[in-house]
């Protein structure tokens, strides 16, 4: 994850926690519930804190209220420290993509739905708009891109995983609406966000900077009577 404190990317055991079960939703052994998770991050030492909501059960040998733990996952956020996270895009940015791309960091935490669907939505103009993929849904568009000459396997795979990790099997609009806000495994936006940032560099940055020195370095062989390169 990315601390909101720090900015930094992190990991954290979350391994302390209080649980809160709604006493009133029966349903077998599995029950509604919130637990407030938190741990400092290795980096800057300051605290976090999560909100899960979720369905809780209890363990088989123990009927104790204090035995109840995780077992699906509904939604999960940041609810401390509460603030924007910021994030510095590359002047080679389009401005179209830029706008959603801040959007989506600044609410990541706030809310990973609808950072995860701006995410989604920048990967598909892109597919659509740079690499002129046009297809029925994005499940099919990303197949279409990762296999085109030139992309490299780290991008490939990374962007395959995209719909792995976000089980478009079982949420389709994901891929066939892909800025619609739905629900969102633990973990996807931060995943789908760090994607684009690869896939950004990919398509804009390199080539933009390559293009750059390249302009350099004819601009000196013009200067030494020696022809450019082609």
């Amino acid at each position: 994850m990315i601390c909101p404190n720090c900015n930094t990317g992190i990991k954290i055991d979350r391994k302390n926690y209080s649980t809160f079960i709604n006493d009133q939703d029966e349903n077998g052994k599995e029950r509604f519930g919130y637990q407030v998770s938190g741990d400092f991050c290795p980096e800057c030492n300051e605290i976090i804190l999560f909100l899960t909501k979720g369905k809780f059960k209890y363990y088989e040998d123990d009927f104790t209220a204090g035995d109840w733990f995780l077992n699906r996952t509904i939604e999960d956020k940041v609810i401390y420290p509460n603030k924007i996270i910021t994030r510095s895009v590359p002047s080679e940015i389009p401005e179209n993509y830029k706008i959603d791309f801040v959007q989506a960091w600044q609410i990541l935490n706030i809310s990973p739905k609808a950072s995860a669907a701006l995410s989604r939505r920048i990967l598909q103009q892109i597919l659509s708009e740079e690499f002129d993929i046009n297809k029925y849904n994005l499940v099919q568009q990303i197949e279409e891109f990762i296999n085109l000459p030139g992309v490299p396997s780290y991008l490939s795979n990374s962007i395959d995983a995209i719909r792995n990790i976000g089980n478009f099997a079982a949420h389709p609009l994901k891929s066939t609406s892909s800025g619609d806000v739905v629900d969102v495994e633990v973990g996807e936006a931060e995943w789908t966000i760090e994607v684009i940032e690869a896939l950004f560099d990919f398509t804009f940055v390199q080539p933009k900077r390559l293009q750059e020195r390249r302009e350099q370095l004819n601009k000196k062989l013009v200067e030494l009577g020696k022809p450019e390169m082609k």
